[in-house]
């Protein structure tokens, strides 16, 4: 939790108004203590899997967090109607899974917007494209900070910026080094100057096009796969905090030790000549066990928990106006 500052005046050694660990003492007294409202719209085949990488870090926290699972309308009625997924049990759907109609006259603290097994060459071109547009716009009024993840973080930048993401000649994948840039809202708190992150994608954006956004902030970079963590910000009523109203993340520092190795078995039973993943087995030899040298980077979640937090109203309905401009 936020240290409580109670004075305007920058402290020599405590943090100050302007650091995501800190928080003004008018704003805390208003905070009564509630569950953080958490939506994630799990868009990925393998849910129980994507749900277990990402609910062990946003549980990384003294915070109480309520995380409601949703889907899009259309998968929910198949699954009712009797569809069979052969990646997620459809009795695991109907049991912990809200259609996105059931939840939308609700408002949250956070939402979650995950990758998708991508067919199509342009995100606007996947079947689902219609109703994750219909959810962006809902987040606008109902939401107050949305992460964005992988096939996500790019649905979300077409969305709002019209920013392509263009196919590559080959799959970005592997483990990459990436550096911070600039961080305003604290989100890469504790990180490294330099630091490796899992990549697995075909689709990027173009970095000039991103930089022609004044809006957006790249706050990770990498030489060999281009930005991949970028954010907006939003102002605390004190004029010098800042927090995300909307974090674009596209690599995956959620990943378990194997995911990439299990990505790349299931790539190479479609395709024998697909390339292993780079800078991931030691010495290059799929033999070898990867070693997990990203783990820490999974306190992006975390760290977005920590300051949304600082963020939110006790009143869920006054969101998401109340607390930026």
């Amino acid at each position: 939790m936020p240290v409580i500052i109670t004075s305007h005046e920058r402290h020599p050694f405590l943090p100050s108004l302007g650091n995501p660990s800190a928080i003004d003492r008018k704003r805390a007294v208003a905070q009564d203590v509630r569950p953080m409202e958490i939506a994630i719209l799990n868009l990925m085949a393998d849910k129980q899997t994507t749900e277990r990488q990402l609910a062990q870090w946003l549980g990384n926290t003294p915070l109480q967090v309520q995380l409601t699972f949703v889907a899009t309308d259309s998968y929910i009625n198949k699954i009712r109607g009797g569809h069979s997924s052969k990646n997620t049990a459809p009795e695991h759907i109907q049991k912990f899974y809200h259609a996105f109609g059931e939840i939308k006259d609700r408002k949250f603290d956070g939402l979650i917007v995950t990758g998708v097994n991508a067919l199509k060459d342009r995100v606007e071109e996947e079947l689902i494209w219609g109703e994750v547009c219909e959810l962006l716009e809902w987040s606008r009024t109902n939401v107050l900070s949305t992460l964005f993840l992988c096939w996500g973080a790019k649905a979300a930048l077409k969305y709002f910026y019209d920013i392509d993401s263009l196919k590559g000649n080959r799959k970005t994948f592997g483990l990459f080094e990436h550096r911070l840039v600039s961080d305003k809202t604290g989100v890469l708190f504790g990180f490294p100057d330099a630091f490796s992150v899992p990549v697995s994608r075909w689709k990027s954006p173009c970095r000039d096009d991103i930089q022609k956004v004044k809006a957006l902030e790249i706050i990770a970079d990498s030489i060999e796969s281009g930005p991949n963590m970028l954010a907006e910000s939003r102002t605390f009523d004190d004029g010098e905090s800042f927090y995300p109203r909307r974090l674009y993340v596209l690599n995956h520092p959620e990943y378990e030790t194997d995911t990439l190795h299990r990505e790349y078995l299931r790539d190479r039973a479609k395709d024998p000549l697909t390339a292993l993943p780079e800078h991931y087995y030691p010495e290059n030899d799929p033999v070898n066990p990867p070693l997990n040298s990203w783990r820490y980077s999974a306190i992006l979640y975390t760290n977005w928990i920590k300051c949304i937090y600082a963020a939110v109203p006790f009143d869920i309905s006054q969101i998401p106006g109340a607390y930026h401009r």
